[in-house]
């Protein structure tokens, strides 16, 4: 998820670009029925622009193609003396209305981001409310809102907490989803931090005569729009040394339609070359690189003794090829232009396949000669010799048109890798789906400069995309400027006992259930027409769009292979009503914290020091990657956080002292709490605390964290889950 931050700066990028198709000529050949003043002025009625936003600038845009008579004014507020605060707005300058806003205000160095919001999520609804009835008021019949499902609230000291509502444009009652309204509400201060209207006009084709959703579903199954893979899990961490990564069979969404069923006519719905559907996207990521050197500085100190993993590490090295060696196999493949001089050589390891060391190898022309490649860069296995990959840039192929179709591209590529890997291209798929051609605006019927081609590889006739070919072939040059190995040894699980595909799409289909819907394809000379589909919907706002389901189970995976039902969510318990802590708990579980039970809490039964260091770990750091954590994993986090030094078991109760103890070093502190004979507390069994626990009462009594039972602090006392709950949120509201 983007925090404010991020959709900030791209929306300043999106400011900037609209400043930049500022055209004069345009603006004096038709003059858009909204002037600047009006646009102003329609802004500052509905808002009040900070007084200290006293730099102003604006731009104009006007559409093209479909587009044409789109204009829209952007105008931007922003603070001289506080850099990054502005408030920017989009103006339709045909209908009036307000197209987005972005209110940015960021915090003052060592300014304390707010940890607990001000404003309730029920407020910051309330206060949406009234923001749309304003700002859409002409589409109010036309939105549905979008029920915020599982929207976590995060409590960490990220920045400050912000709410997102959406409402979805309904035509003839059936939903599109692409248009509608969406809006971010501080939960700091109640301000609208973003609204954005997207709002297409154009022709709608009638719902008569469309298929009913169990013939959709007929073609959904016949059409094998789930195809049995190998899948690697995305990691957010590299492997422990000596463990290869896990590979998974799924079933997974792979079809030139993604999914999406013509509702007239019970097809497929394909775009034609060069055209596409706009799809949300789906959340990823890719592997990184860490590089390594060794340096001996030539004076040799006292002999350390070697650990075994670092003399393994020797071995290995020990093995590798010379750079030298590397350059000579990437000249064995691939002609390197004599204009090009080597500039750079690395070695680096792929942090997801650990045993892999790669020579990184970089050219360019010092000259920067005219008409001539200006860079190459290329990777070979420092083990093998094996050219994994490269890329060679050549200055004026962008924008022209090519001198060969996709099937002559084609033979080019596949002649390339028969030649480079013979055996291996015996066991490759060449990817059909939509995503294997990038979409690359041009002129319609022109080739375009390049061609892009995936190959799978296949084991037990099981296609697996983790691994494989990709090939970029310059259709203005005639040659192959781009190429990509990846071919890892790893341990593929055995395909007997999985689902069969009509199962396999009715697991799917749980997640993202078939909908009668609209949609727009889009094409090089810019939006198309709205066409009637059954496509596989998420079910809500903020429940993930999931593309593939396990192969045995049926559970739906996200990107790090793990079944989404364990991501977090938000929690709406149903036992706290009347609680004296029900606003702590409440708060805690749409943060997606303690959610052992489900929607209920259990407020007065006792904590165990799991639960509670648990809900520590993702009060601190977010519920994200927390929640899945073993028992152990959990332990050993505290541990290197120093919130954990004394030794216990998972299950064990916790007392009212070692909560106090672990709440002080959440806060950071621990050094304070143990200074001696500094401290007095106002309870009456202070003379019999152990020793050394003084400070730690008395700081979480003065702070308001733990006030004991009114009269004494009661060191052995078990804490209940709320009174634990309730403890946690008030040290997010320590004032530093």
């Amino acid at each position: 998820m983007l925090n404010i931050g991020q959709r900030f700066v791209r929306w300043c990028l999106a400011v900037v670009l609209l400043a930049t198709w500022f055209p004069a000529a345009a603006m004096a050949q038709e003059k858009p029925a909204v002037s600047l003043d009006q646009a102003i002025r329609i802004v500052k009625d509905n808002f009040a622009i900070p007084g200290e936003y006293t730099n102003f600038s604006s731009g104009f845009s006007s559409g093209l193609g479909a587009d044409r008579d789109r204009q829209v004014w952007s105008l931007n507020w922003e603070a001289p003396a506080e850099p990054g605060a502005g408030f920017h707005a989009q103006v339709d300058a045909v209908t009036g209305e307000i197209r987005s806003i972005s209110h940015w205000k960021p915090g003052k160095p060592g300014q304390p981001v707010p940890r607990v919001p001000a404003v309730s999520q029920e407020q910051a609804q309330k206060i949406a409310g009234e923001f749309l009835n304003r700002l859409a008021a002409k589409h109010i019949q036309e939105l549905q809102p979008v029920p915020p499902q599982d929207q976590v609230i995060p409590l960490g000291n990220y920045g400050p907490v912000s709410y997102h509502f959406r409402w979805q444009r309904l035509v003839n009652g059936i939903p599109f989803p692409t248009d509608g309204v969406n809006m971010e509400i501080s939960g700091e201060d109640g301000r609208l931090v973003s609204y954005n209207l997207e709002w297409t006009g154009a022709d709608f084709p009638a719902a008569r005569g469309t298929i009913p959703l169990e013939k959709a579903r007929e073609a959904f199954d016949g059409a094998g729009m789930l195809e049995l893979q190998y899948f690697q899990p995305f990691r957010r961490y590299p492997p422990e040394a000596g463990k290869k990564p896990e590979i998974l069979l799924v079933y997974r969404l792979n079809h030139p339609s993604g999914g999406v069923i013509d509702a007239f006519t019970g097809r497929p719905l394909v775009p034609e070359d060069g055209r596409y559907l706009v799809e949300k996207s789906i959340p990823g990521g890719g592997g990184g690189e860490e590089s390594f050197m060794r340096m001996n500085g030539g004076q040799p100190a006292v002999s350390v003794p070697l650990t075994p993993a670092e003399q393994q590490e020797i071995e290995r090295t020990a093995k590798l090829i010379t750079r030298d060696q590397a350059v000579e196999a990437v000249k064995k493949w691939v002609q390197v232009p004599d204009n090009l001089t080597l500039q750079g050589a690395n070695l680096a390891t792929d942090w997801q396949n650990p045993d892999t060391r790669i020579w990184n190898l970089n050219w360019s022309d010092e000259k920067d000669s005219d008409n001539q490649p200006r860079h190459m860069s290329a990777r070979v296995d420092a083990f093998t010799g094996e050219l994994v990959g490269f890329d060679l840039y050549y200055p004026g192929t962008d924008g022209k048109t090519g001198t060969m179709d996709r099937p002559a591209a084609q033979k080019i590529a596949e002649e390339f890798l028969k030649k480079i890997q013979p055996e291996r291209f015996q066991s490759v798929k060449r990817d059909e789906s939509r995503s294997a051609q990038p979409f690359m605006p041009g002129e319609k019927g022109k080739n375009p400069p390049f061609q892009y081609f995936n190959y799978w590889r296949l084991v037990n006739g099981i296609p697996f995309p983790g691994n494989g070919f990709n090939i970029r072939v310059d259709t203005v040059q005639g040659r192959v400027v781009g190429y990509n190995l990846n071919w890892s040894d790893r341990q593929f699980p055995s395909a007997t006992g999985v689902l069969n595909a009509k199962q396999a799409g009715e697991s799917f289909l749980k997640y993202r259930p078939l909908t009668l819907s609209y949609t727009r394809m889009y094409g090089p000379d810019g939006p198309g027409d709205i066409r009637l589909v059954y496509q596989p919907l998420a079910t809500g706002w903020g429940v993930p769009t999931i593309d593939m389901v396990d192969a045995r189970s049926g559970a739906g995976l996200d990107w790090e292979g793990k079944p989404v039902s364990q991501n977090p969510r938000a929690y709406q318990f149903n036992d706290i009503a009347g609680h004296f802590a029900e606003r702590e708990i409440s708060l805690l579980g749409r943060a997606g914290i303690f959610g052992e039970y489900g929607d209920a809490f259990h407020p007065d039964e006792n904590i165990t020091t799991i639960s509670l260091l648990r809900a520590m770990l993702m009060v601190k750091f977010g519920a994200q990657g927390f929640s899945g954590l073993s028992d152990e994993e959990v332990l050993k986090r505290v541990r290197e956080q120093g919130w954990l030094t004394e030794s216990t078991q998972p299950g064990a109760p916790v007392d009212r002292l070692t909560l106090a103890k672990l709440l002080i070093r959440f806060l950071g502190l621990d050094r304070a709490a143990r200074v001696e004979g500094i401290y007095q507390v106002p309870y009456a069994d202070a003379g019999s605390l152990p020793a050394g626990s003084l400070g730690y009462a008395a700081l979480t009594w003065g702070l308001g964290v733990i006030r004991g039972d009114g009269q004494a602090f009661v060191p052995d006392h078990q804490v209940t889950r709320a009174e634990a709950a309730a403890a946690l949120v008030r040290t997010l509201e320590v004032k530093p």
